[in-house]
């Protein structure tokens, strides 16, 4: 939630760029440092990744943890998985 207030209180285009991109450092360290991450967590970071990607930012990880998220047996995180692969998958995309 912080983090969308800072993004809604940045005055100018760089401001924001500067606050996403130290969000996207602190997802990835995130996703590379904690193996046994909980669902709850993935998941808030998974949803913070898509909404970046809307405002027009480009996103290059994350993919795998969305896909982790399908397999779980909870209908909120495999709901995040779904929304992440309609939105960022596309025909010929690796895995």
């Amino acid at each position: 939630t912080v983090f969308i207030s800072d993004l809604r209180n940045c005055s100018t285009k760089e401001q924001e760029s500067k606050r996403v991109e130290k969000e996207m450092a602190h997802i990835r360290s995130k996703f590379t440092s904690e193996s046994n991450m909980n669902g709850y967590n993935r998941k808030k970071y998974v949803w913070k990744i898509l909404y970046m990607y809307m405002l027009g930012y480009e996103v290059d990880f994350g993919h795998m943890e969305a896909v982790n998220l399908i397999s779980s047996p909870r209908y909120s995180e495999k709901s995040v998985g779904y929304a992440w692969c309609a939105l960022m998958l596309r025909e010929g995309d690796d895995l």
